[in-house]
């Protein structure tokens, strides 16, 4: 399930769930997300490492080879992944 800024209120038509801008748009639905991001309510966006939560935060530990970041707490493992910098899971 991919992740998605919202930038423009909403109501998802499908969930009827509400949404305001700077909230998290979660879904699979390849052409409902595309249909919002060409409507302008959805931007692809990754969020930073600071708007992680706790698990998201572990597993990027875990890809970025962090050792012992499974006993660590939130603060951190925000502090390891920001040393070991995120993007060298995505080059």
């Amino acid at each position: 399930m991919m992740k998605y800024r919202v930038l423009k209120a909403f109501i998802d038509k499908k969930t009827f769930i509400g949404y305001n801008e700077g909230n998290t748009y979660e879904s699979s639905d390849s052409e409902r997300v595309a249909f919002l991001i060409e409507k302008g309510f959805l931007v692809d966006e990754k969020p930073s490492v600071e708007e992680l939560d706790y698990i998201e935060l572990k597993q990027m530990a875990k890809d970025l080879g962090i050792e012992g970041y499974n006993k660590m707490k939130k603060e951190a493992l925000l502090e390891a992944v920001q040393r070991h910098g995120p993007t060298t899971s995505e080059n």
